[in-house]
């Protein structure tokens, strides 16, 4: 599990400094508003434990990275990829393919600057080239528009017959035979993604 970092932001394993902002943005109703209900602080603080002992494991499960705003050097969301069985509709493949689950959540103050699109792109590029996923996989709340407009933009695929018609949820999904680097790039706004510094830093045990 390694670290990687774009023109603004590094994006790195997620440790165990990082417990009062992760406990903070599952607990905060702001945050939380188009997500689900808050959890309690001993939930967080559950969940939390969980997110770091899954980095550590030798079986991919869930991978949790800690965003941080390079220029101010502070956490300012958590994004993941989950192994897990999907609960929800996915687009069918005729052969098994590697896929997961993507997951993002940025502070407020993160808002209007285009860093979810920044971190989302590198987190894919990240997927595609160096965990050789074939196909990540976007589960949204329909209310999301957020999201929704991310996924737009930096190409994430919407079928209509793959969406279940009695939910609130929306979902989308990006193949890696999809993938061109040129189409996440016009997301960075000062470099492309090939001035990446990859930094080989395993997650802490």
């Amino acid at each position: 599990m390694h670290s990687f970092t774009t023109e603004r932001l590094l994006i790195r394993p997620l440790i165990a400094e990082d417990k009062a902002f992760y406990c903070y943005q599952y607990t905060d109703k702001k945050m939380m508003r188009v997500v689900g209900e808050p959890l309690t602080q001993a939930k967080a603080h559950a969940a939390f434990d969980r997110a770091l002992a899954a980095n550590s494991l030798e079986k991919n499960t869930v991978r949790t990275w800690a965003i941080v705003d390079k220029k101010i050097d502070e956490i300012i969301g958590t994004q993941a990829f989950s192994w897990l069985a999907a609960t929800q509709t996915t687009k069918p493949s005729s052969l098994p393919i590697e896929q997961v689950e993507i997951g993002i959540m940025l502070a407020t103050k993160a808002n209007g600057k285009l860093l979810p699109e920044e971190a989302v792109s590198a987190i894919m590029e990240y997927g595609f080239k160096q965990l050789n996923i074939d196909r990540i996989n976007a589960f949204y709340a329909n209310k999301n528009r957020a999201t929704q407009r991310i996924l737009r933009k930096i190409g994430y695929v919407f079928e209509a017959n793959l969406q279940e018609t009695t939910s609130e949820n929306g979902y989308q999904y990006f193949d890696q035979s999809q993938w061109q680097a040129k189409v996440i790039r016009n997301y960075l706004p000062h470099q492309s993604l090939k001035k990446w510094s990859l930094l080989l830093i395993k997650s802490p045990q």
